[in-house]
């Protein structure tokens, strides 16, 4: 048995409560990202939320007029980019693998390494195979197991433990709270799951039975192959500089804001589903005037089913814990600005504008009517785009921040 025992007070939960509280209304999303950010704190880095908005994920937006709603929507690349980013402008040196030559036995047995080593793996898995098992001991599961019944979904999750003797893995889920979000699992279960993350099969591309549903089809998931690993090394570079690291991942986020990096900074798109797209503030604001003017509809099932935009997906999700990691990480920026004795006032500006909008998706992650739903989405928009403007002025003193030292501790 081996077991990440730390990981229990590093985990990081994407779940934040809609009205109707826990489990029904535990809203969460970025299964991604959110073991990474379990990961960083783990390693030594406390601060999740300037992790987060280093990513630059949660500046994004993308839209199609097909499957419209405003966020992230995943597919191979969108997710390895930040996976491969993050790490490095942290101090850390992240990894990501998939389909191992010698198939389950090398990627099973590379994972269990690195569990004995005390390092916590999130894997991509066809979710709805491990889901029964987690709804034994998590209600929140418990409740989608039976409202979802046989909903097919691609996710990711975090293994921190194995157990040969009792053929299980020890898993963490990115989407509830302690302690329900760890359970176990059956390896051979994890297996296929972990097998079927590729949907590829004998015949070919094998689609899930109700993932989402694009042009009359079921949609395929991320493009990624079997097996897919990603984890952190826990050793972080003694040189790192976090006025460097803002440097950098400032002036990514004002170019993922403001549409000027369409993929895969702000699109982060599945290119099978999106045939035409608009990214950043700007991109939000022209797809709020378009539902405005009536020319963006719900969209509708295979089976013909309507679907609200907003409503039935957890793109809402994307957009309310996103939105708060930019927050943070705009906070971050503007504390380190202040010990340096640079200007505060737009990036404390950004930071609020960001927060609003985060507040503001989880209005819209329950509203039904198309148009007060599009009115939601324009007051998020003028929230973003006065952020935008914020983060443009305040480049001036950013692009110098690594010329002058601290004066004073940073608050935290």
């Amino acid at each position: 048995m081996s077991v990440v025992k730390p990981y229990d007070d590093a985990y990081y939960s994407m779940t934040w409560m809609g009205p109707k509280g826990y489990p029904e209304n535990g809203n969460s999303g970025r299964c991604y990202f959110t073991g990474l950010l379990g990961m960083f704190r783990l390693h030594g880095e406390s601060d999740v939320l300037f992790a987060d908005g280093t990513s630059g994920d949660g500046f994004s937006f993308r839209w199609s007029p097909v499957w419209g709603a405003p966020a992230f929507n995943g597919g191979a690349g969108a997710f390895h980019e930040i996976w491969e980013y993050t790490p490095r402008a942290l101090g850390y040196r992240g990894y990501w693998e998939q389909d191992h030559e010698d198939g389950f036995e090398e990627a099973f047995a590379k994972l269990r390494g690195l569990v004995d080593r005390g390092i916590p793996v999130q894997v991509g898995v066809h979710y709805s195979l491990l889901l029964p098992h987690g709804a034994k001991t998590s209600p929140r599961l418990k409740f989608q197991h039976e409202t979802m019944g046989k909903t097919g979904f691609g996710h990711h999750v975090v293994i921190a433990g194995y157990d040969l003797d009792r053929g299980t893995v020890t898993i963490f889920e990115p989407n509830d709270v302690l302690p329900y979000a760890r359970y176990e699992a059956p390896i051979d279960v994890f297996r296929k799951a972990w097998e079927q993350s590729s949907q590829r099969g004998s015949t070919g591309y094998e689609p899930w039975e109700h993932h989402a549903p694009f042009a009359g089809e079921w949609s395929l998931h991320d493009g990624y192959g079997p097996y897919l690993m990603v984890w952190v090394e826990p050793e972080r570079d003694p040189n790192w500089d976090i006025a460097k690291s803002i440097r950098h991942s400032f002036r990514r986020n004002l170019k993922i804001l403001s549409g000027e990096y369409p993929k895969p900074y702000a699109l982060f798109g599945n290119q099978w589903q999106i045939p035409r797209f608009e990214t950043g503030a700007p991109g939000m604001a022209a797809f709020a005037a378009l539902i405005k003017a009536g020319k963006i509809k719900d969209t509708f099932g295979p089976k013909g089913d309507p679907i609200p935009l907003f409503v039935r997906g957890n793109i809402p999700n994307h957009g309310v814990l996103g939105r708060a990691g930019a927050a943070g990480y705009l906070r971050r920026v503007t504390r380190e600005l202040g010990v340096r004795g640079f200007g505060t006032a737009a990036t404390a500006s950004a930071a609020d504008h960001m927060q609003a909008s985060s507040d503001l998706f989880k209005v819209l992650r329950y509203e039904q009517d198309l148009a007060k739903a599009g009115a939601v989405l324009e007051q998020i928009a003028a929230h973003e785009l006065t952020a935008l403007g914020d983060m443009t002025r305040a480049w001036a003193d950013v692009k110098h921040i690594t010329e002058r030292v601290p004066t004073m501790k940073a608050a935290e």
